[in-house]
């Protein structure tokens, strides 16, 4: 066994080499995301699923290689889809990096191969049912040997950097160059993960000691989590929710403590044949307290319905309604078992299977194009655009680029072509805007791509009889290296432009005002520029107050709810500097 996954995770490491070398080199697989991105989950899930069903006494040779089989097919096709997803924004700029997959859908693929490896090793196909013992035991030993695994390959990166550094202190850095080379780390930490794993594996029975000894400590926390959760449902009535859903995270914060509840009862019920660490009164007690769950996962499907009414379908929105969803069968199978008094939640094991079944299939349909959570986004928000629930201007067209792949591509050459939406010229103008951009936050190519027309269209001349002169618009081109100005080529930005003579000198200055994308305030800064001869130059900046709302500002200004005021103190000059004098709050 030693031996065998030793060079499991020997092959692994020069295969994850080899990607990186592709890419280094810009040959296959690294030009084609779709093949590319196949390989990477295969890579990745392959070896672990060898790793991860290796010693399961009940498993056969067949069923083991029907499991590997089912892992080689099922990831590289999500693989695969995932970077044919990306593959517009990996275009971009495809040598910037290895095109790993997001983060989040690594994470969810790796939570898919841990759930889904147990139901696949322990499935009785005649009885068409899990021994949820079995499952339990495997589930759990691959959560600690994973997590050894890995710990013992991160204490032995250290190992090495810190004697490749007492190695430097004598002036012996070749221990230090050897070990950050890609063609010995990538390897190396393929080894060491094999390694590690197989030297956990055969201190097994530690682990279940371990295991028992953590979930025997974690089931105390349960009746105080239970505590907190009965007195926020009886005070729920008195106190309302409103100052639960001005949070805006509401459906997080109970769900966070539904999976505290989930865990730290699995804690203590374990594989269902460990006896409770409660009395019996206390056990009572605390499976009657399950009943009071079902309101908890009501307010949170309350307050997603409430955000999604608001603010349409996001990716975030998307998976959230998923972990709702595995939260309510949760809360179900186990409120119903605490109604059972034959034993302490006895059918916790079915509803942790039925759940286990139900949240492999999710997960696959969230990763594949069967539920895809970018493409949900993206149509709901094209809706609310279509229907002018959102408004044109708080549209995030920096999402459709580059984080929603070719759903987003496809929406934003939509927009571009034009839709049926009062501010068609101003969509269309921002779409074309944002797609000639090649990075994303590459400067020259926002400025390059809107032209003198379409950057008329962006802003708001104040006051609003106003007509910016091409030599202004030229300008704010031009001087667009300010990162003020910049911002009024970001596609998520308000920007207006006020026309004011600011020095009594008879020729309109033009004061450039920016909105921030994360609130209605204005950026502090309002840049000045003044016409000299026939074009117009930066020569200042106004501050306005971060507190006064950017929306009210330039009603105010365009209503004419203003005065140029000369200073209360007249300002020194001395040496050739003019000196302001400064006055103090209290006066």
């Amino acid at each position: 066994m030693f031996r065998r996954l030793l060079l499991i995770g020997a092959a692994q490491g020069w295969c994850f080499w080899g990607l990186w070398q592709s890419h280094a080199l810009k040959i296959w697989p690294a030009t084609d995301p779709v093949s590319g991105r196949a390989i990477l989950y295969l890579s990745l899930a392959l070896p672990l699923a060898v790793y991860l069903s290796e010693g399961i006494a009940t498993l056969t040779q067949r069923r083991r290689l029907l499991l590997l089989a089912c892992v080689a097919i099922l990831f590289p096709l999500l693989g695969a889809y995932s970077g044919w997803i990306d593959n517009i924004s990996t275009n971009l700029n495809p040598f910037s990096g290895i095109p790993f997959a997001r983060p989040s859908d690594l994470f969810a693929a790796g939570i898919l191969g841990f759930v889904l490896i147990p139901l696949l090793a322990h499935v009785d196909a005649s009885a068409k049912r899990w021994p949820y013992h079995e499952l339990f035991e495997t589930a759990w030993r691959n959560i600690i040997l994973g997590a050894s695994a890995a710990a013992l390959t991160g204490l032995f990166w250290m190992v090495l950097f810190a004697g490749s550094a007492l190695l430097g202190l004598i002036g012996l850095k070749f221990a230090f160059e050897l070990i950050t080379k890609p063609i010995f780390a990538i390897p190396v930490t393929g080894i060491a993960f094999g390694t590690a794993f197989a030297l956990a594996l055969a201190r097994a029975e530690m682990l279940i000691t371990l295991r028992k000894f953590q979930l025997s400590l974690l089931a105390w926390l349960l009746p105080l989590l239970m505590a907190f959760i009965l007195t926020w449902v009886i005070a729920l009535p008195f106190t309302g929710v409103e100052a639960l859903f001005k949070t805006r995270n509401a459906a997080l914060i109970l769900l966070w403590c539904v999976a505290l509840a989930i865990g730290f009862t699995n804690a203590a019920y374990q594989d269902g044949q460990t006896i409770p660490p409660y009395n019996k009164l206390l056990r009572r007690l605390l499976a009657m307290a399950w009943i009071a769950l079902p309101v908890v996962v009501g307010i949170a499907w309350w307050a997603m319905s409430l955000r999604i009414q608001q603010h349409g379908w996001s990716e975030d929105r998307v998976w959230g309604i998923f972990v709702l969803l595995l939260a309510t069968l949760y809360v179900i199978g186990y409120a119903a078992s605490s109604l059972r008094r034959n034993s302490w939640l006895g059918s916790i094991g079915t509803t942790n299977v039925c759940v286990a079944v139900v949240m492999s299939l999710g997960l696959i349909a969230l990763l594949s194009p069967l539920a895809d959570a970018r493409r949900i986004a993206v149509d709901s928000q094209l809706q609310r655009l279509r229907n002018q629930t959102i408004a044109s201007d708080k549209f995030d067209f920096d999402y459709l680029r580059w984080q929603a792949g070719k759903y987003g591509q496809q929406a934003l050459n939509t927009l571009a072509a034009g839709i049926d939406h009062p501010n068609r010229t101003i969509i269309a103008s921002r779409a074309k805007q944002i797609l000639a951009q090649k990075q994303r936050y590459q400067l020259e190519a926002e400025i390059k791509s809107l032209t003198t027309a379409e950057l008329k269209t962006r802003l708001r001349m104040l006051p609003a009889a106003a007509r910016p002169s091409d030599a202004l618009l030229k300008a704010i081109q031009v001087e667009a290296k300010d990162w003020q100005l910049r911002r009024c080529f970001d596609t998520e930005s308000q920007c207006a432009v006020w026309l004011v003579d600011l020095n009594s000198d008879g020729a309109q200055e033009a004061v450039v005002l920016t909105k921030n994308t994360w609130n209605d305030s204005g950026s502090g800064n309002a840049r000045i520029l003044q016409k000299r001869e026939d074009s117009y130059h930066i020569v200042g900046s106004l501050q306005i107050p971060s507190g006064i709302p950017f929306s009210q500002s330039i009603e105010q200004i365009d209503r004419g709810e203003f005065r140029i005021a000369a200073p209360t103190w007249n300002e020194v000059e001395l040496s050739g500097q003019r000196l302001r004098v400064m006055l103090d709050k209290n006066h």
